[in-house]
C-alpha cells in the first residue's frame, strides 16, 4: 500500500442540499428542539461529522461525554450551530441525474440506512428512544465519506469494484493506500467521534450489544447497498436471525420492512435507496389471468371484485397490483415496469404483466446512449399514444 492519505483529516465533507434547506427551516422556528435537528442529521453523515468536529473545537474532551448529536448541538449552542451550517458546501441536487455516475450520495446512503436500521435494532432490543446507537452507526465509515471528498475517482473505482462483488474493505482499502478500519480510526480519532462510534471500529467483548448493533446494522447497510444477492447477505441474515430471535425467513422480512421503511424516510434525499430495489423481486409478475380474459385493445374490461389491498412493506406485490389496475383501466394486453440502472445508462424491464413468455417487451434492455423514443421521454416527463396514424412520425425512434 502506498501509505495513509493525510489529506483526508482536513477535508470538509459537503452536505446534502435538502439537509441544508431543512435544518434552516428549523432554526427559523422557536418551537424546534434539538432532538428534531438530531432527526435530520442522522441522515446526513456529513452534518452529523461536521458538528462533532466543529464539538471538538468549541469544547476539548467534551467528546467522552458526548453520546449523541442533540447532545452535541446542545453544547455547541443554536446561534454557532447556524454559523456552522452556513459555511458547509452543499452537494447539488439531482448531480447523479445529470452525470449518470456513482458519487457520494451512495456512502452517505450506505451511513443513513445504518444508523435507520440501528435505530430499530435498539427499538427491538429494548432502547427505544436510545439515539446513542444509531449516530455510532452513522460515523462507522468516515474514511469513504473523506475519499469521496478528496479523491471521487478513487472513490468511483472502488464502489464500482464493490457492486462488482470485491469486498468493501478491500476495495476502499487498495484506494486509501491503508486498511479502511485503520483509517476509519484514524478519522475517529481526529474528528472527535463519541466513545460508542469509536469503540464499534475496534475490539469490543461479543457480550456488549450496543457495539454489536451498531456493527450488525453497518454491515447490514453496506451488504444491502451492494446488493440484496450479495453473498455477504445469508451470513447477516443469520446473524440478524439470531439478534432478533426469529427465524431467518422472519429475519428477512423483517430486513425487508425495515429497507423500505428506511426508504419511505429517506425519499427526500438525493441517495439510492436499496428498498425500492426490492421491487425486482422474485423476478416476473405472473399473469395470473387467462389469456380469453384479455378484451380486444381498447375495449372496456369487465370490473371485477375488488381484491385485498397488499400490505404496504410488500413492494413486489404493491407494484404488481398497480400494473393490473392498470391493464384493467387502460384495456392493455401488456403491461411493464422499466427502470433505470444504477448509472442510468440504460433502461431494463423489471416487471411484466401479460403477453407470452418469449415477448420481446419482457426482455427490453435499452442503451440510453442511443437517441430513441424512450431517451426522449426521459427527458421530459410524458405519455405518448402509438398508433397508426402516428406512427410514420415516430418511426425513426423505434
Amino acid at each position: 500500500m502506498k501509505g495513509p492519505n493525510h489529506r483526508l483529516a482536513t477535508a470538509t465533507l459537503p452536505i446534502m442540499k435538502e439537509t441544508a434547506r431543512e435544518l434552516r427551516r428549523l432554526l427559523e422556528l422557536r418551537s424546534t428542539r434539538n432532538h428534531q435537528i438530531q432527526d435530520v442529521l442522522l441522515s446526513d453523515p456529513a452534518a452529523a461529522i461536521a458538528v462533532f468536529r466543529e464539538l471538538r473545537q468549541a469544547r476539548p474532551g467534551a467528546c467522552e461525554q458526548v453520546t449523541d448529536t442533540a447532545h452535541a448541538v446542545s453544547l455547541i449552542g443554536l446561534d454557532p450551530f447556524r454559523r456552522l451550517l452556513d459555511k458547509l458546501p452543499e452537494i447539488e441536487s439531482g448531480r447523479n441525474e445529470k452525470t449518470r455516475m456513482r458519487g457520494p450520495e451512495t456512502a452517505y446512503s450506505q451511513a443513513a440506512h445504518a444508523a435507520f436500521y440501528a435505530g430499530a435494532l435498539a427499538d427491538r432490543g429494548g432502547n427505544a428512544g436510545n439515539r446513542e446507537i444509531p449516530t455510532a452507526a452513522l460515523l462507522q465509515n468516515p474514511a469513504i465519506l473523506a475519499l469521496w471528498s478528496t479523491e471521487p475517482e478513487s472513490a468511483l473505482r472502488a464502489s464500482n469494484a464493490v457492486r462488482d462483488g470485491v469486498p468493501a474493505n478491500n476495495a476502499f482499502s487498495a484506494e486509501l493506500g491503508e486498511p479502511l478500519e485503520q483509517a476509519n480510526q484514524r478519522l475517529a480519532r481526529a474528528w472527535a467521534f463519541p466513545r460508542l462510534a469509536k469503540q464499534a471500529m475496534g475490539d469490543w467483548d461479543d457480550f456488549n450489544p450496543r457495539p454489536q448493533m451498531v456493527k450488525l446494522a453497518d454491515g447490514l447497510a453496506q451488504t444491502t447497498a451492494a446488493s440484496w444477492q450479495h453473498e455477504d447477505k445469508e451470513t447477516l441474515t443469520a446473524l440478524l436471525s439470531e439478534f432478533l430471535d426469529l427465524s431467518r425467513d422472519q429475519a428477512t422480512a423483517w430486513l425487508h420492512q425495515r429497507a423500505t421503511d428506511a426508504a419511505r424516510k429517506l425519499s427526500k434525499l438525493d441517495y439510492p435507496l436499496p428498498g425500492f430495489e426490492l421491487i425486482f423481486m422474485p423476478g416476473e409478475i405472473e399473469d395470473e389471468e387467462d389469456d380469453h380474459d384479455i378484451p380486444v385493445f381498447g375495449a372496456p374490461r369487465p370490473r371485477q371484485t375488488a381484491k385485498e389491498t397488499s400490505p404496504a412493506g410488500d413492494l413486489h406485490s404493491t407494484m404488481a397490483d398497480v400494473m393490473r389496475r392498470i391493464r384493467e383501466q387502460t384495456g392493455s394486453e401488456r403491461v411493464i415496469f422499466a427502470m433505470l440502472n444504477q448509472d442510468r445508462s440504460r433502461l431494463r424491464t423489471r416487471l411484466a404483466l401479460g403477453g407470452k413468455p418469449a415477448d420481446g417487451l419482457r426482455k427490453l434492455d435499452l442503451d440510453l446512449g442511443q437517441k430513441n423514443l424512450f431517451t426522449a421521454l426521459i427527458a421530459k416527463p410524458q405519455s405518448v399514444w402509438l398508433n397508426r396514424q402516428n406512427a410514420k412520425t415516430y418511426e425513426g425512434y423505434l
